[in-house]
């Protein structure tokens, strides 16, 4: 039976995956802090019979661009950008050699929405789409779709810093034209979708789950 591998699979959409999923998951995580992306990477050489694979880890890296650093971008470019494409180098041969296969990224709605504050994670999320699409291009006679899931604020741990008070959160759901914060089961069900790899005739999306937050004014 072929498995989808989970890259970050303790995140909190990842785990909301797992629990209402009836698929097959192999997951890569650590508790604490976040993965090496290149020792960690090492026990994806012995991983066989994978056609799925879903990238979460991600950053949330708020400030004003005056208080930017040149790291803040190298940082949340490595995270977001790189971290993919070393885990997809280890498992791309496995993936065409499904019979059909998907792959999808976590971007954010600040990739295509100017949200102050956002430059250097709308940067890193923004290269993160334009790969997804030439990715989907290149290996799309190979069945390998690439799809991303842009989510706009979602309830999880790495956003608890933006949701800590009664005040903010009733700010956040204000500015969503449905008036909600996310939930990572609403993330999960479209990620559950779009690994639907054997009757999967969509490659190169990306699916904002946002509460309209990114066409709707």
């Amino acid at each position: 039976m072929t498995k989808t591998l989970l890259i970050g699979g303790n995140s909190a959409i990842a785990c909301a995956l797992k629990k209402n999923s009836d698929r097959e998951f192999i997951s890569l995580s650590r508790s604490e802090g976040s993965l090496d992306l290149d020792g960690d990477l090492n026990e994806l050489d012995s991983i066989a019979d994978i056609d799925g694979l879903v990238y979460f880890p991600g950053t949330i890296n708020l400030k004003p661009f005056a208080m930017l650093k040149e790291d803040d971008f190298v940082n949340d470019f490595s995270v977001n950008v790189l971290g993919a494409v070393k885990v997809l180098k280890k498992v791309i041969n496995q993936l065409k050699e499904a019979d059909g296969a998907s792959v999808v990224f976590i971007s954010s709605v600040a990739a295509n929405l100017g949200l102050p504050y956002h430059a250097s994670i709308s940067a890193a999320k923004s290269a993160l789409e334009g790969m997804s699409k030439a990715l989907a291009a290149e290996y799309a006679t190979a069945k390998v779709c690439f799809n991303v899931v842009a989510p706009s604020l979602t309830n999880t741990p790495m956003a608890g810093n933006l949701l800590k008070t009664e005040r903010q959160v009733e700010a956040n759901e204000e500015r969503n034209p449905m008036k909600q914060i996310g939930s990572p089961e609403q993330v999960a069900k479209t990620i559950d979708f779009l690994l639907d790899a054997h009757n999967n005739w969509v490659t190169g999306q990306v699916f904002p789950v946002d509460g309209g937050m990114s066409n709707l004014k």
